[in-house]
């Protein structure tokens, strides 16, 4: 894990915007604490606690917590208080506004270089608000470099992160200032 806080800058690469987020160990587990801002300089504020294996426990988004959500042990999912049952027995969520997110499976998987792995991720739609699945295979290509396809799309990603595993860049979309 990380001692003491971590902070990270990105900068968008697809249009205007950026993310602020620090990374810390927090309540035996993993804490992202970050804002978002997005071309209209809407600022989002958003918080994930993860567990000590690197999982999903919570997250908050907006002013006041305008989203909660929350997964317990058994991997059920509740979002403002309702069930989210499609969700179920994904691990981790994916927040479309920030690449913060996408640093708790790629360190709790500790994939080694050549290897992948598929995950289930329980991905925030903003505008609805709903949880909805997301699978991703992830390849690790080299030391620092991954590669995410999203199972439905085909879509991928090409990411760097850093030697704390936090994503540093994924291509086209987000870079870490120095």
């Amino acid at each position: 894990m990380i001692a003491g806080a971590y902070a990270v800058l990105w900068v968008r690469q697809d249009g205007p915007g950026n993310d602020a987020c620090r990374f810390a160990e927090a309540e035996g587990g993993f804490l992202i604490d970050g804002s978002s801002t997005d071309a209209d300089w809407t600022v989002l504020r958003y918080r994930i606690r993860a567990r000590g294996d690197g999982t999903t426990r919570r997250v908050r988004i907006g002013a006041r917590s305008r989203i909660f959500i929350q997964r317990n042990a058994e991997g059920d999912w509740m979002l403002n208080g309702a069930p989210a049952p499609e969700v179920a027995g994904a691990k981790d969520i994916h927040l479309g506004f920030t690449p913060a997110a996408l640093t708790l499976p790629i360190r709790r998987l500790a994939l080694g270089i050549g290897d992948e792995a598929e995950v289930d991720l329980a991905s925030l739609d903003l505008d609805q608000p709903r949880l909805t699945p997301l699978r991703l295979t992830i390849r690790r290509t080299a030391k620092d470099k991954y590669q995410t396809a999203e199972t439905d799309s085909g879509s991928t990603s090409n990411l760097t992160v850093d030697a704390q595993g936090i994503v540093r860049a994924v291509e086209g979309r987000w870079i870490a200032q120095k």
